[in-house]
């Protein structure tokens, strides 16, 4: 299905007539939405099912029941716990979300959220103390003498005890005050209903045509309404919260030409709350006349009579249907077949936010609205904020200040318009102006004329189910403008224990990886760069959302941002702290309630800033201090127990010490930078799924016992040596691996290890002497879910390997130092019909490659570089048909450009990197230009 995107004309709306649902909305759709409180009960029965059900911690309270007879009531009240949990999960999950404005059900709310978090510290604190206890029986029996661990076990299990009376009475206030599921107060979903519908159905009759942007869009739209076609077509106008796709498909809507084209019409908005019964009655109320009046009986029908009524109704008849604001799927089965396929030249229109709804247009009518250009919202913020000034142009003194906040928007009209519309009744001020800037996340959520800004935001954030709201929120623990990557918030997310546990034979990654594409697809996460074969790699969230997130943040205690003077403080009792601006802030952490995540994204920081923050980092979970200026890990680092996801990348760090084989419990480590040696205690993190290094060593006793890390899924940047590459066979679960340093004989023993790791996914192997050393595949076998492949080094015999055949998934191969005789192309074409990327660095020792009609369809970027007898690249007409991008570097005996690009006509990027040929050049600019003249980018990598 094609998607319009366009680059140059993107965006719309420049007047006040944009969708603007109350700012009181908090709703529902068709399907259940969930709340934080079950938001943070999943999280907290992910901890009790993982602790409860740890045979190590079961053994270790068993041993410690006649010392410790706390030990075993705790864990024993944690199953009570546990229990008690998962049936008020299974209540809240069946309250009706529009109870927005029922205080009593808010009220009860607030004490589950309290007790959850409350439950959240009984857990972690356990983990803590067994944590403490587990390691040397030395250390253990010492540990059993001293009366302060006896105190804490006790004390411990007093808060269970506490927490267990808690519920009891949180489910007696239910019953007395007679909190249920419900919906016995509707009012309050019919009022808001009505609100959003009156809105929505009055938007497009505002007559303010003063657009910016657009015009692409609008005439495509209306070719599509028009293209005389005699099926009836699905079309959809998809993009996030306040682009304005109810603006462009009511200025169709009301168009002259549409009017008199499809007589028989009708608008309808959808919104989040709503009944199909009531659906279908006001789609007959409007589209029959007042002549033919309304049936008898039409408010006692059900569903299905009102379909046959609506199907009788439009069969002969031209009609034009408009969905407007459409959440959900749910419904569209039964007004798929109410609106019937009469070959008259019907159509529908859907406008949503939500990809999954999008989809449901016919091949080639989806449209997909983008943010405006700067120059656009720069053009349509000045339209709205300087209008009653006589020339409409921005004052000089307010310029910087005009930017900064056009740049906060984004490009996106609803906020444009609405601060544009705001400021213009301001003082032209710059001091007013740049006080309003400063205030503007308090502005968003106080100030009753941006209101509806946030409503229209918060719309898609009430719409998520409960597991994907403390990802969302998550997002916004990143820096303004940050470019998220996917494996890190996903490791992330885990580490967090975000990630409900499916119970079946699918990854947690492979779960969260499905919350990512979940929050892209609903339009609250923007994907910014994708890897080579068109993977999202990287995410970024637009500014106002981000804001709304950070609001919502800070009311739910969930994370508190330092990024900037006004952040306030972190001692607030958020659970989550991220240092975006001055370092100095760490300190006041000290008198801060206890935390489970801390990132940094300063560099510098002071020497002593972890020691005197440690008391409130004891339950840490997560710790990022990537970037940060350190030269040793902080001493106490190793005494955080609970402790899964730890960071140290590209910091000033030499060495890592040996107590880091204290952190059992932890998932992922990154060490990227400096690192050169491993030590041997690294393989007492037996929960360790993820370690990443640049130029990682360990010695041969620890490669030995490498096989204890069998929960490995990723390893990285590794240097081989021979127990190692004899142990990596025991890491059966491994999906992405990373060797450096072969030599010619390992072979035999490596390939035979990869060979048991039946899930690999990304397999990258350097040799150490990319002259002497050979990688021979020969006892290579399938690898069927492999799909990046990265081989540095001679291959032997100078030829592709059998075991090439044998990766049906392939999406991205490199190759450098082959020494490959003969052109590879005809056999990658067979053996790789899935490849997306192909990077050729040095591998070709031949004078010629051909790609043939028919070859690579799906490749999207290739990449020729450093293959000094190249004399001349063929592309037949109907080759690479998909290709976007082609870089080409230091090719010395290219010196004509190749004739078959002219047949590439997906081909953007046109790149050409250092040492080509001047002769190459040349021509290029001169007489070869008219074979690349179609290439929109032509330049520099």
């Amino acid at each position: 299905m094609a998607i319009l995107s366009s680059p140059q004309r993107r965006g719309c709306i420049s007047s006040l007539h944009l969708h603007l649902p109350s700012p009181q909305a908090t709703v529902n759709c068709s399907g259940r939405k969930g709340n934080m409180a079950e938001a943070l009960i999943i999280v907290v029965l992910q901890k009790l099912t993982s602790a409860v059900a740890q045979a190590g911690l079961k053994s270790l309270a068993s041993k410690l029941q006649k010392q410790l007879p706390d030990v075993l009531e705790v864990s024993n009240r944690m199953r009570l716990l546990q229990s008690d949990f998962s049936m008020m999960q299974a209540f809240i999950n069946q309250i009706d979300a529009h109870r927005c404005h029922d205080q009593v059900l808010e009220a009860w709310l607030e004490q589950v959220r309290q007790a959850a978090h409350e439950a959240e510290d009984v857990v972690d604190e356990y983990i803590y103390l067994v944590g403490q206890m587990e390691g040397a029986n030395s250390f253990l029996k010492r540990a059993l003498k001293q009366a302060t661990d006896a105190n804490k076990w006790r004390k411990l299990a007093a808060q269970a005890k506490f927490l267990e009376d808690r519920l009891r009475k949180i489910t007696e206030t239910k019953n007395r005050f007679d909190v249920s599921a419900a919906e016995s107060r509707r009012d309050n979903a019919s009022s808001y209903s009505s609100r959003h519908e009156h809105l929505s159905d009055h938007s497009y009759l505002n007559h303010d045509d003063d657009f910016v942007g657009n015009a692409e869009e609008i005439k495509l739209l209306t070719e599509w309404l028009c293209d005389g076609r005699k099926d009836r077509t699905i079309i959809s106008i998809c993009g996030m919260g306040g682009l304005g796709k109810t603006t462009i498909a009511s200025s169709i809507y009301k168009k002259e030409e549409i009017k008199r084209m499809f007589i028989c019409r009708a608008w309808i908005s959808v919104s989040q709350s709503y009944r199909v019964k009531d659906l279908l009655k006001r789609i007959l109320l409007q589209l029959m006349t007042k002549n033919e009046g309304v049936p008898h009986g039409l408010d006692t029908m059900d569903c299905v009579n009102l379909v046959e009524l609506l199907q009788r109704y439009l069969q002969g008849r031209r009609y034009l249907i408009v969905l407007d604001d459409v959440w959900s799927r749910d419904s569209w089965p039964l007004l798929d077949n109410a609106f019937v396929k009469n070959n008259n030249g019907s159509r529908i229109v859907i406008t949503t936010r939500i990809q999954a709804v999008a989809s449901l247009a016919d091949p080639n009518c989806e449209m997909k609205l983008n943010l405006l250009p700067k120059e656009e919202a720069w053009t349509l913020f000045c339209r709205k904020a300087f209008a009653r000034l006589e020339d409409g142009n921005c004052p000089l003194n307010l310029k910087t200040c005009a930017e900064r906040i056009v740049d906060k928007c984004q490009g996106l009209p609803l906020a444009l318009v609405a601060l544009g519309s705001l400021l213009s009744y301001k003082d032209m001020d710059e001091h007013e102006w740049e006080l309003f800037y400063n205030q503007l996340r308090w502005q968003l959520s106080n100030n009753p004329e941006l209101s509806w800004v946030a409503s229209v935001l918060n719309l898609s954030y009430n719409d998520l189910p409960s597991y994907l709201k403390n990802c969302f929120l998550y997002c916004g623990l990143f820096p303004e403008d940050y470019q998220i990557e996917r494996k890190r918030l996903i490791r992330l997310w885990i580490a967090e224990g975000f990630v409900e546990d499916t119970g079946s034979e699918t990854t947690l990654s492979d779960i969260a990886a499905c919350y990512l594409k979940e929050l892209a697809s609903r339009s609250l996460l923007q994907v910014v760069k994708r890897n080579e074969y068109g993977r999202p790699k990287r995410f970024q969230m637009h500014d106002l959302v981000r804001e709304i997130s950070l609001t919502i943040s800070k009311k739910e205690k969930f994370a508190t941002t330092w990024d900037c003077p006004s952040s306030g403080s972190i001692c607030d009792g958020s659970r989550r702290v991220s240092v975006q601006k001055d370092s100095n802030i760490m300190q006041t952490a000290r008198s801060s309630a206890q935390l489970r995540t801390f990132i940094v994204f300063v560099e510098e920081v002071s020497s002593s800033w972890f020691r005197d923050c440690y008391p409130c980092f004891r339950l840490l979970r997560v710790l990022c201090l990537r970037h940060c200026r350190i030269q040793q890990v902080p001493d106490n680092v190793s005494n955080l127990f609970n402790l899964h996801y730890l960071d140290l990348g590209y910091t000033k760090l030499k060495e890592i010490p040996r107590s880091i084989g204290k952190l059992r419990n932890l998932q992922t480590l990154y060490l990227k930078g400096q690192i050169l040696d491993l030590p041997s205690e690294m393989t007492m993190l037996t929960k360790l799924q993820h370690l990443l290094v640049d130029v990682g060593r360990f010695g041969s006793s620890a490669s030995n016992k490498i096989c204890r890390l069998e929960q490995l899924h990723t390893l990285k940047n590794i240097e081989a040596n021979k127990c190692l590459v004899r142990q990596l066979g025991c890491l059966t679960r491994m999906r992405s691996l990373g060797i450096r340093k072969m030599v010619g004989s390992y072979n035999a023993d490596f390939w035979t290890s990869v060979n048991k790791m039946a899930s690999l996914n990304s397999l990258s192997v350097t040799t150490a002497d990319r002259d002497r050393d050979v990688l021979d595949l020969a006892d290579l076998k399938s690898l069927p879910y492999l799909e990046k492949l990265m081989l540095s080094g001679r291959l032997d015999q100078g030829s592709l390997p059998p075991a090439f055949g044998h990766f049906p998934k392939l999406k991205s191969l490199r190759l450098c130092f082959s020494g490959l005789h003969e052109d590879p192309l005809a056999l990658f074409s067979v053996m790789f019909q899935n490849l997306g990327h192909l990077n050729l660095y040095r591998c070709y020792e031949g004078t010629r490659l051909t790609f043939r009609t028919g070859w690579f369809s799906r490749l999207r970027h290739l990449y020729l570089s450093s293959m000094n007898e190249l004399r001349e690249v063929e592309i037949e007409d109907g080759a690479m048909r998909s290709l976007h991008r082609l870089e080409m570097w230091s090719l010395k005996c290219l010196t004509s450009v190749p004739k078959g690009l002219v047949h590439l006509k997906s081909l953007q990027q046109l790149c050409i990197g250092s040492m080509m040929p001047d002769e190459f050049k040349i021509r290029l600019g001169g007489s070869d230009r008219w074979i690349v003249q179609h290439i929109p980018y032509i330049g520099d990598p």
